[in-house]
């Protein structure tokens, strides 16, 4: 291949880790269920038509898994669940399609074709897994050292396995670095930007991360060109790497913002014209179906709750709480009482700690069981909340940090939820820094919210839920002392 500034000769490469990665997902999640359940309806009905539409049914709904906005990888419970949905629904439009044809396939010929589509997604989910130890794409980051090395750390603490960080190309880091020698964490400095070529295809990197670009204008290009990836860009367009802004891939593969790479311009996307979030009125309907049987299912339990706690200590059995709701507008929030009586009249407003002791025994095992937020599915019927959202902070919590995130009040541009994607994959905050990491994941929900991640978040809550009160049920009366920090 021939470049304007020079002649440069590139070897053609094998299939690389990120091609072959889509590769062998494409087969074992849509190819392989669909063809086997085409080839299994053709062995039952012994129609070449009928097993065609079978066969399309399922790759349209398999298509669904590619359709969520959320990072799968992290959601092991909900990934099961859309799994076991799809060829079902893929069914489904086999026999809509049928009818529209003028043929008739019955519903209990589909049974076969569904299970075997089972049988080798569950097959293609252990291949993948393997697939990605062995065939792992290497990954180089443009900006500096601690953040390659936080990201190394959050690829490796989230399960991620399909990427390995081996460093970072900009200014070296004082000590060791700038010698060229390992970092503590396994990374490499791996040069200046007027390295980044020679190091891609001597080190065989296929994905470059562009991080803070303070960090990234390292030496003397930095000063010559003030768009450093622009120059990255411009001697690799003729090398088989890819490269991607770090937030774009913390929130494809990590499901957060990082708080420290983001401003104003990133609020831009909810404004753009092609914005599409989820309508307020089905967003209303979906709410008040589900959680009107939700309600009724809860009923009995949160009545025995109920009595259990008016009997413990003869006090009130509901709390009410003010809290900040969409466009901070302040609603009361209903739970049932985990506290003494008067817990804040002595502290005041403050967080919930690991072990307090304002929480009554019995409080602890309905924060443990969540019962305790069963109330609040009422505030949903009101329409104060919402099932999956933010959660709600009280004002004087609020408006300090308002005053120390100055991202934290988009969080109000929605309604506050009883779950949601930030209490999922943090839990509860209870700190400023925890805070902080809430927010990150609350911001990339603003902006990925969809029918299908709502019901997505739903399924992964119940069964965190459910593990929650396994463990809560089946755990000695001395582990209760200790408690959980909730808000």
């Amino acid at each position: 291949m021939v470049n304007s500034a020079n002649t440069r000769v590139v070897v053609p490469v094998a299939l690389r880790a990120l091609e072959a990665q889509r590769l062998v997902s494409l087969i074992a999640f849509k190819a392989s269920p669909a063809l086997a359940a085409g080839l299994i309806a053709y062995v039952h009905m012994r129609e070449v038509g009928s097993a065609l539409l079978v066969t399309a049914g399922m790759l349209a709904a398999l298509q669904l898994i590619d359709r969520s906005t959320l990072p799968l990888g992290l959601m092991p419970a909900a990934r099961v669940g859309l799994g076991l949905f799809a060829p079902v629904l893929g069914a489904g439009f086999a026999a809509a399609l049928a009818l529209a044809a003028g043929q008739h396939m019955v519903l209990g010929e589909l049974k076969a074709p569904v299970a075997g589509a089972w049988l080798i997604m569950g097959l293609g989910a252990w291949v993948t897994s393997r697939f990605d130890d062995d065939r792992r794409a290497r990954v180089a980051v443009v900006g500096s050292s601690g953040f390659a090395t936080d990201l190394a750390d959050e690829l490796r603490a989230a399960g991620v396995r399909a990427y390995e960080v081996i460093g970072w190309f900009g200014r070296p880091a004082p000590g060791p670095h700038a010698s060229g020698e390992p970092a503590a964490a396994g990374l490499e400095y791996l040069g200046g930007l007027n390295e980044v070529r020679s190091a891609v295809v001597g080190r065989q990197i296929e994905l470059l991360v562009c991080g803070r670009a303070e960090h990234a204008q390292a030496g003397e290009v930095a000063d010559q060109d003030p768009d450093p990836y622009a120059l990255i860009a411009d001697s690799c367009l003729d090398l088989p790497v890819r490269m991607i802004e770090a937030n774009q891939l913390y929130e494809e593969l990590l499901g957060h913002v990082p708080l420290g790479t983001t401003d104003s311009a990133w609020f831009r996307y909810i404004m753009h014209p092609r914005f599409r979030p989820t309508s307020p009125l089905w967003k209303r309907c979906f709410d008040l179906v589900n959680a009107a049987w939700m309600a009724l299912v809860a009923l009995p339990v949160v009545g025995v709750a109920a009595v259990a706690t008016k009997l413990s200590d003869g006090g009130p059995v509901l709390y009410r709480q003010r809290r900040v709701g969409e466009r901070g507008k302040e609603f009361e929030i209903i739970k049932l009482r985990t506290m003494v009586q008067g817990a804040e009249e002595v502290t005041g407003p403050q967080w919930s700690e690991a072990g307090d002791e304002r929480v009554t025994r019995l409080g602890r095992f309905l924060r443990r069981t969540h019962i305790d937020e069963l109330p609040q599915l009422w505030c949903v019927l009101r329409g104060d909340m919402t099932l999956v959202g933010p959660r709600p902070e009280r004002p004087e919590i609020c408006a300090e940090l308002e005053r120390r995130f100055p991202h934290y009040v988009r969080r109000h541009l929605v309604k506050p939820g009883i779950t949601g994607w930030a209490q999922l994959r943090c839990g509860y905050a209870g700190s400023e820094l925890g805070t902080a990491w809430k927010l990150c994941h609350d911001l990339f929900y603003i902006k990925r919210r969809s029918m299908l991640a709502d019901w997505l978040i739903i399924v992964e809550t119940a069964f965190q839920a459910g593990k929650d009160a396994h463990r809560a049920l089946r755990a000695p009366r001395q582990r209760f002392i200790i408690g959980e920090a909730r808000e």
